[in-house]
C-alpha cells in the first residue's frame, strides 16, 4: 500500500511516498522517499517534478499507487491551489481517491514527534497567518501517538488565543512571528517546536489513518479550506442576522 503525499502550503516544498508493508515478497521492501526543502515563496512550483523523480526512484507508477493525501491549508492561497491542484489532476489521471489532510493536523504531530510529547497530553498549534493573526488549534495525543483536533481551527490576534486548562506543548512559528505576544503562551508551555512546519512525512502518516477510517474523497471533492474567509463570512452572517 503506496500513498503520495504533498504539501505546498508553506514555503517549504514537501513530497512523499511512503509504504510501510512493502509487497507480497522480500524483493519488494517497506519505503520512505521525501523530498523536503526551504524553496521560499515559488516552492509549490516545484512539487509535480518531485513527484515525478519519487516516483521513478521507485520504479512505480500511477496505478501503483492507493491513495494521494494532500495538505489542504490553512496557509499560503497560491500554493495550497497548487498543491490540491497537483493532487486532484494526478486523482483523475490515476482514478484514485484523494486524503485531504489539514495542515495544523500536520504540524501537530511534527511537534509531537520532536518534542517525544506522550499520549493523553495537550498540544497547541499556533502558527503566523500574516496580518497580525495566527491560526490556531488544540489537540489531544492519541495513544497511536496522532494528534485528535479538540474543536475548531481559529484565526484570531495571537494575544486571543484561549489557552488549554490543563499543562500543554506549544507548537508552531507563531511564538518566533510575534514574541511579545505569544510571550504568556511560551512561558506556561511545557515544551516549545517553534520549526514545526507541514511536512510530507506526517501528510502520509495521517493519510493512512485517514484511509483506514474510509474518510477518502473524489478528486472532485478535494478541496482548500480557507479559514480567513470562513470567519470574513461567519461575521458577515452574523451582521445579517442582527440587521
Amino acid at each position: 500500500m503506496t500513498i503520495l503525499a504533498i504539501d505546498t502550503s508553506t514555503q517549504w516544498c514537501s513530497v512523499a511516498l511512503v509504504n510501510p508493508q512493502g509487497g507480497s515478497d522480500i524483493s519488494k521492501p517497506p519505503f520512505s522517499l521525501i523530498r523536503h526543502e526551504n524553496l521560499g515563496p515559488e516552492s509549490s512550483q516545484h512539487a509535480l517534478d518531485w513527484v515525478e523523480a519519487l516516483l521513478g526512484e521507485a520504479d512505480i507508477f500511477f496505478k501503483d499507487l492507493e491513495a494521494i493525501a494532500v495538505g489542504i491549508g490553512p496557509g499560503a492561497f497560491t500554493g495550497i491551489r497548487i498543491g490540491v491542484g497537483i493532487g486532484q489532476g494526478m486523482a483523475l489521471g490515476g482514478d484514485l481517491p484523494c486524503l485531504p489532510i489539514v495542515c495544523l493536523d500536520a504540524i501537530a504531530l511534527e511537534g509531537i514527534n520532536s518534542l517525544h510529547i506522550p499520549s493523553g497530553e495537550q498540544v497547541l498549534v499556533a502558527v503566523d497567518a500574516r496580518m497580525s493573526e495566527v491560526y490556531w488549534a488544540q489537540y489531544t495525543v492519541q495513544e497511536n501517538g496522532l494528534p485528535e483536533r479538540v474543536g475548531d481551527i481559529h484565526l484570531s490576534a495571537p494575544e486571543s488565543i484561549e489557552l488549554p486548562t490543563s499543562p500543554y506543548y506549544l507548537v508552531g512559528n507563531a511564538v518566533t512571528a510575534y514574541p511579545e505576544k505569544m510571550a504568556q503562551h511560551q512561558a506556561q508551555a511545557i515544551k516549545v517546536d517553534v520549526d514545526a512546519v507541514p511536512h510530507a512525512r506526517s501528510i502520509a502518516r495521517l493519510g493512512f489513518d485517514a484511509l483506514e477510517k474510509g474518510l477518502q474523497v473524489s478528486a472532485e471533492e478535494l478541496q482548500p479550506i480557507y479559514i480567513r474567509d470562513k470567519v470574513a463570512q461567519t461575521i458577515a452572517e452574523r451582521a445579517g442576522t442582527q440587521g
